[in-house]
C-alpha cells in the first residue's frame, strides 16, 4: 500500500531513516578461536585428498543453516580430491549412517552455532538522532564444533572455531567504507559487499582441511604408517580357460 504524501514530518524521517539503514550495512569478519592460526595445507591443491572418501554431517543449530555449510564444504573438499557425502541432522545426536551403504574412510560431524549477540542502545539512538550519519552496530558471534572419526567410529581429531561477525547500519559508515574501497584499498582488504563472506569461507575451509588432513595422519600412524590394502583380484569361475 502507497504511503499518503501528507504525514507527519517525524513519520517521514522515520521512513527515511529506515531506507537509509537498509541500503547502509558494512559486516566486518573477525577470526578468534583457532581460525587466526596459520594452516600447514595449501586448499587450492586439488590432490591434497585424492582417494580419500568423507562423509559429512552438518549439525543443525540456533542461527545456521546447515544445508548450505553442507553443500559449501562439499564443493570445497571435492576440489581437493575428496569423494564426498552429506548428510543434514535435524535432530539433536548423532545419526547413523545407512547399514548397506559403502563405509567412507572419515566421518566429519560439525555443529556451527550462534553463541552471542550484541546490540548498543546508545549508537541506535545516535543513529536515528543523525540521520544514519553515527552507525547502529551490531555483533554476532559464532562458533563450530568439528570432530572426525574413522569408519569405526574411533575420535580422530576436534576442533572448535570461534568468529565474531561486527555489522554497522548507516549511510556514513557506507560511504565512507565505499570510497575507501574504491580509491585506497586494494581487492584483498575491501569490506564492503560480501568481502567477509569469501574471508571467513576461505579461513574456515581452509582449518577444516588441516582438521581432516591431521585426522588421516593420525590414523596412518595408528596403523604404523601401514598403506591401505590393495583390492583382491577377481577369481576366476572354475573350468574357465587360464
Amino acid at each position: 500500500m502507497a504511503l499518503a504524501l501528507h504525514q507527519r514530518p517525524d513519520v517521514r524521517a522515520g521512513w527515511l531513516v529506515v531506507a537509509l539503514i537498509s541500503t547502509g550495512c558494512v559486516t566486518v569478519y573477525q577470526p578468534l578461536v583457532g581460525l587466526q592460526r596459520p594452516i600447514a595445507i595449501d586448499p587450492s591443491w586439488s590432490n591434497t585428498f585424492a582417494g580419500t572418501k568423507l562423509h559429512l554431517r552438518c549439525h543443525q543449530a540456533d542461527g545456521v543453516e546447515a544445508d548450505v555449510l553442507c553443500r559449501n564444504l562439499r564443493t570445497a573438499f571435492s576440489k581437493q580430491g575428496a569423494a564426498v557425502t552429506t548428510e543434514v541432522v535435524r535432530q539433536p545426536g548423532r545419526s547413523a549412517m545407512a547399514p548397506n551403504a559403502d563405509p567412507p574412510q572419515y566421518v566429519m560431524d560439525i555443529t556451527s552455532r550462534r553463541v552471542g549477540q550484541s546490540a548498543s542502545a546508545l549508537s541506535a539512538v545516535l543513529c536515528i538522532i543523525t540521520f544514519t550519519i553515527v552507525p547502529q552496530v551490531e555483533e554476532y558471534s559464532f562458533a563450530q564444533d568439528v570432530t572426525v572419526r574413522d569408519a569405526q567410529g574411533f575420535i580422530l581429531a576436534q576442533q572448535t572455531f570461534h568468529e565474531r561477525f561486527v555489522e554497522s547500519f548507516g549511510v556514513g559508515v557506507w560511504a565512507v567504507n565505499g570510497l575507501l574501497d574504491l580509491l585506497v584499498r586494494p581487492k584483498e582488504e575491501q569490506v564492503t559487499g560480501d568481502r567477509f563472506k569469501e574471508e571467513f569461507s576461505k579461513d574456515l575451509h581452509g582449518h577444516l582441511g588441516q582438521v581432516l588432513y591431521n585426522a588421516s595422519v593420525r590414523a596412518r600412524v595408528m596403523r604404523s604408517f601401514e598403506p591401505d590394502a590393495p583390492a583382491k583380484p577377481a577369481e576366476k569361475p572354475k573350468g574357465a580357460a587360464p
